[in-house]
C-alpha cells in the first residue's frame, strides 16, 4: 500500500515530470507498480537474471555493481531514496543481467514496467506520452552518467579518478563540493580500496589542494582540477 509520501517522492522523479498528481494512479497501473520491501545485504536482482521492471526508490539506499575478472564486486552506481533505476535493462529486452543489486539498508522499492510504453501501439497524449518523453531523456542522461564513469575506472592512477569524479559534480563558487557518498561508498564507486583512498585524500589535504568535512570537501587549489587559468 502507498502511502501519500510515497506519492510525493515518485511525483518528484524526473520519469514523471509534468504528470498532474490526479493522473499518477492511473499512471502505476499502466506501468503495471508494485513495491516490496528489501532487508540490508538482499540481493535485489543477481547477475544473469532476466530484469523486466525498473525501480523507485522510496527510502533505504541500494547499490549496483557487476564483478570484474577475479569475482570483485565493482560499484557501478549508488541509489537513495527518490533515485530511479534500471531502465535500460528492463527496457532492452535483454535475459540476463550483466549487473546485481544489493540493498545497502532495509528498503522500499516500487517496481515499474516501462515496457509498457514501448510496447503500446499508441500512447494518448496526456501522461503516457509524458513519461515516453521524459524516458527518452533519462536514458540521454544515463548514457552520458556510463560513459563518465568508464572515464572514471580507465584511469590508473587513484588521484586521476578523484579528478574526474570531481569535474562532474556540483562545484559551489567557495569550492565546496558535497558528495552523496561516505568515504566506503566512494571507495566502491571509483573502484579503489577504501584504506588506499582514504591515504590519498589525506596527502591532497597535506598538499593544500582540498579540506574535508564529513561527506563535503572544499577544492583549496582550483588548478588541481581546471588549470591555473579555470575559475569556479
Amino acid at each position: 500500500m502507498l502511502t501519500a509520501e510515497d506519492f510525493q517522492i515518485i511525483a518528484q522523479c524526473d520519469v514523471f515530470r509534468d504528470v498532474e498528481s490526479r493522473e499518477l494512479p492511473d499512471a502505476l497501473r499502466f506501468l503495471d507498480a508494485y513495491d516490496r520491501a528489501y532487508q540490508k545485504g538482499e540481493m535485489i536482482f543477481l547477475i544473469g537474471e532476466p530484469v523486466r521492471h525498473a525501480g523507485i526508490m522510496l527510502n533505504g539506499a541500494a547499490e549496483l555493481s557487476f564483478l570484474d575478472e577475479s569475482d570483485n564486486s565493482v560499484n557501478m552506481n549508488h541509489f537513495a531514496k527518490g533515485a530511479i533505476f534500471g531502465e535500460s535493462l528492463a527496457c532492452s529486452g535483454e535475459n540476463k543481467s550483466p549487473v546485481q543489486m544489493e540493498a545497502l539498508t532495509d528498503c522500499r522499492i516500487l517496481f515499474l514496467r516501462f515496457e509498457n510504453v514501448l510496447n503500446a501501439k499508441r500512447l494518448d497524449s496526456g501522461y503516457q506520452a509524458r513519461i515516453a518523453s521524459n524516458l527518452l531523456l533519462d536514458f540521454a542522461r544515463q548514457n552520458v552518467f556510463l560513459n563518465r564513469k568508464i572515464r572514471i575506472l580507465s584511469q590508473k592512477k587513484l588521484r586521476d579518478r578523484m579528478k574526474v569524479f570531481l569535474r562532474s559534480q556540483d562545484i559551489a563558487y567557495d569550492g565546496t563540493v558535497r558528495i552523496a557518498f561516505n568515504r566506503n561508498e566512494l571507495a566502491r564507486f571509483l573502484g579503489v580500496n577504501r584504506s588506499a583512498l582514504s591515504r590519498e585524500l589525506s596527502l591532497m589535504r597535506k598538499e593544500g589542494l582540498l579540506s574535508l568535512n564529513g561527506k563535503s570537501l572544499r577544492l583549496l587549489d582550483k588548478s588541481f582540477l581546471f588549470g591555473e587559468s579555470s575559475e569556479f
